[in-house]
């Protein structure tokens, strides 16, 4: 399945286009000011909520900083740009940003706007053709409020993952993170504090969950919160090798280079990515099986040696040292230098003051004849694999003449940066950089490769169908080979999975689909959701103090 010929029209646009990608880097100033260039017509749809969001980012920033004259002038700006995308939030700001500047005494030529004052907004209201009824919306007490340190992650069959990722909740001290798990009714199953934080992972769909800190340990827990497994990913053999054999231009610490992990529903096994590699891993640490993505476009591996080089004279002094002729046998080499080096190792021959001069000796030896650090002879394997390439970047045609330039920058694997293992039959979702989403069976073995354009930030699989969810798509797969459905979601919140429906939240808004993709409703809250869980005849909302019953809504 290609989705690039269904992406956005705009984005491909020589003007819009330049809007998206200054949104998705979060460059508000440059945003803001291409849109000073395009037309009414133009600044509509998600174009125009790109706009809005880079308005609003700049004008909390001008509040923050005390450049109030500046927040009112973009402020107006927005109004005049974008009328259709300004919320009742950005009215009312305006209006706190006008009185601020006459308390201070600063002259403005603004007259504040009419909105509706938030007490008045209705607490929660469904959309009109929602086939749902609001029924008990009443006040909570004290004690049935949600904790607003915890956030929503995952909804799945059982219940619903919740997250303290600043540990604010936890009464003991030297807490960094908060995992509470809570069964379809909203009870609480249990509650786990860390002393580490979450780096990656907390993605959960199935029964279990994986988490990976910034030290790079990764632990898997089951719904119950019990501890499935704990390892640590830099000392793993695997992780070790990859670093020992590759050369490229890697960066940050080590955190940065594994992307996503998960654990199985079954909870038997769990996944790391590292780099352009996955590996499926038995709880015990054995591999169940590894996979490597084929390089980017116009790459190719190549292996290669030490760069100590020996002369002729110098490889005959060393097959001299070590008894040896040529033609040899590498396995002859490595085996002498192992004779060798016990007999003359300086920890067996503490009264030879000359023990460690030859053992030098013998160790220039060996690298001359194999091109191999002694240091590795632990590794079956010690070539380093390099990266080159193997086409041209550009090609031009001047006069009769074929000019090929070469751009040797930049990282050459299509690096792994989501990954998780599938409902049923043991199988797994790995996605790239690039675009491409793979679905590996339980042996490891690709079976089906989706290209979508761009990497899905979440990928989510409940048997049937299966929704890779981007930046501004949702695609939905029915029996792994359907395009069932797309939908436009421009950053529109978290997918929320389950067996009924799947719904996208934000803050506040909850939109709610059937498992094809076709809407059900909307429903709007004044403040921000903290919690959804089920009721045998709907499901339950909860803000901060507040709640209501959605019958009729089954998940």
């Amino acid at each position: 399945m290609d989705g690039r010929d269904e992406f956005h029209r705009e984005y491909n646009d020589p003007s819009i286009g330049l809007v998206f990608q200054a949104g998705f880097k979060n460059q508000y100033t440059k945003v803001v000011k291409l849109a000073g260039d395009l037309s009414p017509e133009q600044r509509q749809g998600r174009v125009g909520e790109v706009i809005a969001k880079a308005y609003d980012k700049l004008i909390i920033q001008r509040v923050k900083s005390r450049q109030l004259a500046a927040a009112a002038k973009q402020s107006v700006e927005m109004f005049e740009r974008i009328p259709k995308h300004v919320k009742d939030v950005d009215l009312r700001r305006f209006n706190r940003i006008l009185k601020e500047m006459e308390k201070l005494g600063k002259k403005h030529g603004y007259e504040p706007v009419d909105v509706a004052s938030p007490s008045s907004l209705p607490l929660f209201e469904a959309s009109k053709d929602a086939p749902w009824m609001l029924v008990g919306e009443r006040k909570l007490k004290g004690n049935e409020r949600p904790d607003p340190a915890f956030a929503i992650t995952a909804i799945d069959a059982r219940g619903t993952w919740l997250f303290d990722r600043s540990g604010a909740s936890a009464d003991q001290s030297g807490v960094k993170s908060v995992l509470r798990r809570m069964d379809r009714h909203g009870a609480l199953v249990g509650e786990k504090a860390f002393y580490h934080d979450c780096y990656t992972g907390t993605g959960a769909a199935g029964s279990g969950i994986a988490i990976m800190d910034s030290s790079g340990l990764l632990h898997a827990y089951d719904e119950e919160l019990n501890i499935i497994t704990e390892s640590n990913l830099c000392e793993d053999s695997r992780v070790v090798d990859h670093f020992r054999t590759i050369d490229t231009n890697y960066w940050g610490e080590f955190k940065s280079q594994v992307r996503a992990v998960d654990v199985a529903p079954e909870g038997d096994r769990y996944l790391f990515t590292l780099a352009d590699e996955v590996w499926c891993c038995m709880v015990s640490g054995d591999a169940v099986w590894g996979l490597v993505m084929p390089l980017k476009e116009g790459w190719g591996r190549v292996v290669g040696r030490s760069e100590r080089f020996g002369v002729a004279q110098e490889v005959e002094e060393a097959l001299q040292l070590f008894g040896l002729s040529i033609p040899v046998d590498p396995k002859d080499i490595k085996r002498k230098y192992r004779k060798l080096a016990q007999a003359h190792h300086p920890d067996r021959n503490a009264d030879d003051l000359s023990a460690t001069e030859k053992m030098k000796a013998l160790n220039t030896a060996f690298e001359i004849l194999t091109g191999v650090d002694p240091n590795t002879l632990e590794y079956e394997e010690s070539d380093v694999t390099y990266f080159a390439r193997t086409d041209p970047d550009y090609v031009m045609e001047v006069e009769g003449l074929r000019l090929e330039i070469t751009m040797t920058g930049g990282v050459p694997q299509d690096w792994v940066y989501a990954a998780s293992f599938a409902a049923v039959n043991g199988g797994a979702y790995l996605a790239t950089y690039s675009g491409k989403v793979i679905r590996v069976s339980r042996e490891g073995q690709p079976e089906v490769v989706y290209d979508i354009g761009t990497c899905p930030k979440e990928i989510v699989d409940v048997g049937r169908y299966t929704y890779f969810l981007t930046p501004t798509r949702l695609y939905i797969i029915e029996d792994g080979t359907t395009l069932a459905a797309f939908l436009d979601v421009f950053q529109q919140g978290r997918l929320l999975v389950t067996q009924a429906g799947f719904g996208l939240l934000t803050g506040k808004q909850l939109q709610w689909f059937t498992h094809a993709g076709m809407k059900t409703g909307d429903l709007t809250t004044r403040d921000p959701i903290r919690s959804i869980y089920a009721t045998d005849s709907g499901v339950v909302v909860q803000t901060r103090q507040h709640q209501v019953e959605i019958q009729g809504l089954l998940m």
